[in-house]
């Protein structure tokens, strides 16, 4: 794995998080501060179990040279997400022949999946409002950190299966998504998929179960921020640590996780 070539994925899903934090209650916004080069082609959003309304969880972005086509999802922003994270429940996957067994609380906000044209009125429910603006002959790179991991991964498999997409798969601190059938189905239909992980970060080791029904999906990179960074878990599981970790000539360490 080119490590150059991952972080510089993360500032496409740090641009989720920034358009989130900075205006929470827009589902839908005109723009994005995205990396040079690129421009805003969808927005997505997603209802957490509050279901109360959508919320603003990612972009689909086009641009650079030569050009590529990214969808990035943010991770855990609110209290209500951090809720869909704990509900482990193993269910079918069913979006996938053969896709097997996924977190229900990943499963439940994935189902809810809808993307707008910004600043239109009006959303594409499920993923074909997305699968319809993504140019074929463009490769196309899906990106995420912490539970966007986990639903870039459900979505990197939905596409593969039942589109004419191959879709690019580089996650930042995924948890487990599903079950061995999951996994193995998503090692068929998957083409290039690395997930970085920290492994002093507590995250990628959930879900925890008795009976060992949740399997990581392949291909792991493994990080160790101790070796650079002091350890809390806001440090161990933060973006810039992973993406420090695995640049750190193009990338620097936040302050408040220096040794």
């Amino acid at each position: 794995m080119d490590t150059t070539v991952a972080a510089g994925w993360g500032p496409f899903v740090q641009a989720a998080y920034d358009q989130f934090y900075a205006a929470p209650g827009v589902v839908d916004p005109t723009s994005v501060a995205l990396p040079a080069g690129f421009s805003l082609v969808r927005t997505i959003q997603m209802t957490d179990l509050s279901g109360t309304a959508p919320v603003f969880f990612g972009y689909l972005a086009a641009g650079g040279s030569p050009r590529v086509q990214v969808v990035a999802l943010r991770g855990t922003a609110t209290a209500s997400e951090w809720v869909d994270d704990l509900h482990w429940a193993p269910v079918p996957f069913t979006q996938v022949s053969g896709g097997g067994r996924v977190a229900e609380g990943f499963l439940d906000l994935y189902e809810t999946f809808a993307t707008m044209v910004p600043g239109q009125s009006g959303a594409f429910t499920g993923t074909g409002g997305l699968v319809s603006a993504i140019d074929p002959a463009v490769p196309l790179v899906v990106t995420g950190h912490s539970l966007g991991s986990a639903l870039s991964t459900l979505l990197v498999a939905d596409l593969a299966a039942n589109s004419a997409l191959k879709p690019q798969a580089w996650t930042f601190a995924s948890p487990k998504v599903g079950d061995a059938n999951f996994a193995a189905r998503y090692g068929q239909l998957s083409t290039v998929s690395w997930r970085i992980y920290n492994i002093v970060d507590p995250v990628p080791y959930f879900p925890l179960d008795p009976l060992d029904d949740f399997q990581h999906v392949n291909t792991g990179y493994a990080i160790d921020s101790l070796s650079y960074a002091r350890w809390s878990l806001g440090c161990a599981h933060s973006l810039n640590t992973y993406l420090y970790g695995l640049s750190p000539a193009t990338v620097t360490l936040d302050i408040a996780c220096r040794k």
